[in-house]
């Protein structure tokens, strides 16, 4: 069957793909999709004998994906591209920045009046161009393109799937965007426990602070927005540096001097801070400490 139409474009960051199995963040609805086209690449060989062609085998390689969109907007690019979103509301895109693998869906309208419904599963997208041009003497629409690479799952190697209404078995229209196919998705915010612990006294006043979160984090929301040293009489920031861990599971602030003896402080981590599926502390996180 012909397809004749397009609608309904999700997608959802991948936080685990291992032999345990595979798991999702929060999906999300962009409006606007205007095309999507997939192209599989593979490698083939044939195996000559007898003076002839005797056998031959075929190996997917990776799925390049364009997707046009008639807008995408700050919070999808920075989820989607690894960008982050400072403070003032500002899309910040560094060289640094790593865009997560992610799974995306759509609709497609048959022919026949009947729709497919589609996932494909683990694919990371590049940096979209820009096409801006003046204000002109009749209407020019500018629209976002997103190039993704797909590659295979490592749980399951599916790479794709097809739900089709022509097909008589296929049941799950419904409930086709409630989660990514063949997937779970993390909906539990992340906690954290610091060091020094709330209401510890006597710290060294050569210190870092340190908070320890239950799971990776997003990269993007380690900013100086989001992590913050006061002193607690008046409130004055405290100035130093964030890092990230390797697994993304611990942010150590360091003090460009150390610690003031014998002063309380305040350390705060806020709901801005999000996991790699996308959810946010439930709460600010505080803690108070006194140095020696």
């Amino acid at each position: 069957m012909a397809k004749v139409g397009l609608r309904n474009f999700h997608y959802a960051v991948l936080t685990q793909d291992d032999s345990t199995g595979v798991d999702y963040g929060a999906i999300k609805s962009v409006p606007g999709i205007v095309t999507s086209k997939i192209q599989p690449k593979s490698n083939a060989a044939t195996l000559y004998a007898d003076d002839g062609p005797s056998e031959t085998a075929t190996v997917l390689g990776e799925v390049d994906v364009t997707i046009e969109l008639s807008e995408l907007p700050v919070e999808d690019q920075a989820a989607i591209l690894g960008h982050t979103i400072d403070g003032n509301g500002v899309l910040v895109k560094k060289s640094s920045d790593q865009a997560p693998y992610i799974a995306v869906g759509f609709i497609s309208r048959k022919s026949s009046g009947k729709d497919l419904y589609v996932w494909l599963l683990k694919g990371k997208a590049q940096v979209p161009e820009d096409d801006l041009q003046t204000q002109e003497d009749k209407p020019n629409f500018a629209t976002t393109s997103l190039t993704l690479t797909f590659v295979r799952r490592e749980y399951d190697n599916a790479y794709d799937a097809r739900g089709d209404e022509d097909n008589s078995s296929f049941t799950g229209s419904a409930t086709w965007f409630d989660s990514v196919y063949g997937g779970s998705n993390d909906t539990t915010a992340p906690t954290v426990t610091t060091t020094p612990a709330d209401g510890a006294s006597a710290v060294a006043d050569n210190s870092t602070f340190v908070w320890t979160f239950s799971e990776a984090i997003m990269p993007g929301t380690v900013t100086a927005a989001n992590f913050l040293v006061m002193v607690a009489s008046d409130g004055s920031l405290v100035n130093g540096s964030l890092a990230l861990s390797g697994d993304k599971k611990t942010v150590t602030f360091t003090p460009a001097a150390n610690f003031t003896a014998a002063t309380e402080y305040i350390a705060v981590a806020t709901t801005n801070v999000k996991d790699l599926a996308g959810n946010a502390l439930a709460e600010d996180s505080t803690t108070n400490f006194t140095t020696a």
